[in-house]
């Protein structure tokens, strides 16, 4: 196939603190820039990112004003006067006002399924962007199964045009023979990081680690991340527990990436009680740290976790506090869990995520 011209929505790679949808487009355009050097890549952003991403013959770098409705009003405009062969937007939203051929990413459906985290606005915006951008996209990428159910049941979207693409993980951070310095804590602990909110399902960590904390008397509990929807009656599951055990919950706030690995190396597991997922990048980061895993049997976590992990309803307490329990007290059984860990993130790499995001591209540019 002839060189086509691909133009990318790069601003949410560009953006400085990058979590879920901006590391996505972040690594997926590294990993396209490193293995494809037949295409050309016009990459769309309201300025250059300030870590560096390479230097590629293929690539050139479109800056467009930071604006109200960057995407609706400067990439539309940008897309008319020089439109691409295939506009690619790795996160939702296409310009209501574009004709050209495009590959959209839809990560999840959240919005849809725990409407509380979102305010009235955020929901309006993002049902009507992703409706308009399933409409109009001439391909739909997702992370996963679950994701595709989703959204061929919400938006009745045709299943061929949905590809799935699994995501992937920081391979360079997330490295059982990376440097992650000391132990950060002396104590043996928990580890679980996300949105301390009632999406992540954070209450149920807590009153199962209530229940363990009974019978273990030195364990520890580290949940990471900021305080989402939800958070004051989680806050005050915490403030119930006695204050033996209240003493040794850790609540660290947000934490940067080396941090977060740092953490989550030396934990005796990581446990990711979430109620839904577009895919979970985090269960895989502790497998290939050789954490032992223990998550929610919902959404797309048993795609990501396979039988790499314990998997449990996120309804039962003390069922995740037994299982905490047998990971801490067998440790056989939790090096067991550590090697099927290590063994299923070969199944993911964003080179891979590149390679079929590239495939969809040229099918679409070739139609």
């Amino acid at each position: 196939m002839s060189s086509k011209l691909f133009g990318v929505d790069a601003s949410r790679a560009v953006r400085s603190n990058r979590t879920g949808t901006e590391n996505y487009s972040w690594y997926l355009l590294k990993a396209l820039a490193e293995q494809d050097h037949t295409n050309r890549y016009r990459f769309y952003a309201p300025h250059l990112p300030k870590e560096k991403f390479g230097d590629y013959a293929n690539i050139d770098w479109k800056i467009l004003p930071a604006k109200r409705l960057w995407s609706q009003v400067q990439l539309a405009k940008e897309l008319r006067q020089n439109p691409p062969d295939v506009l690619f937007v790795p996160s939702h939203v296409i310009p209501v006002f574009s004709n050209v051929k495009s590959v959209v990413t839809i990560h999840d459906l959240a919005y849809r399924y725990y409407p509380a985290s979102y305010s009235s606005f955020e929901r309006r915006y993002l049902n009507f962007t992703t409706g308009l951008s399933a409409s109009k996209a001439t391909m739909i990428l997702v992370p996963s199964e679950s994701t595709k159910h989703d959204l061929l049941k919400e938006y009745k979207v045709d299943s061929k045009k949905v590809v799935v693409t699994p995501l992937a993980y920081n391979q360079e951070v997330f490295n059982l023979q990376a440097d992650h310095g000391t132990r950060p804590i002396e104590s043996p602990y928990i580890f679980s990081v996300s949105r301390i909110e009632h999406r992540k399902n954070t209450g149920l960590l807590v009153d199962a680690f209530g229940l363990l904390a009974k019978e273990s008397k030195n364990i520890v509990l580290v949940l990471a991340g900021r305080p989402g929807q939800g958070y004051e009656a989680i806050r005050q599951k915490i403030d119930a527990l006695p204050e033996s055990i209240r003493r040794r919950v850790i609540q660290p706030g947000y934490f940067p990436l080396y941090d977060a690995a740092r953490y989550m190396k030396f934990a005796e597991m990581f446990v990711y009680p979430s109620l839904y997922e577009g895919f979970g990048i985090p269960a895989l980061e502790a497998m290939a740290l050789g954490t032992p895993v223990i998550c929610s049997n919902s959404s797309s976590l048993p795609e990501v976790a396979g039988d790499a992990a314990v998997l449990l309803p996120p309804n039962n307490p003390l069922s995740w506090a037994a299982a905490m329990s047998r990971v801490i007290h067998q440790k056989e059984y939790a090096q067991k869990l550590r090697a099927a860990g290590l063994e299923q993130v070969k199944q993911f790499s964003w080179q891979k995520t590149a390679a079929a995001t590239l495939k969809v591209l040229e099918d679409v540019a070739g139609r």
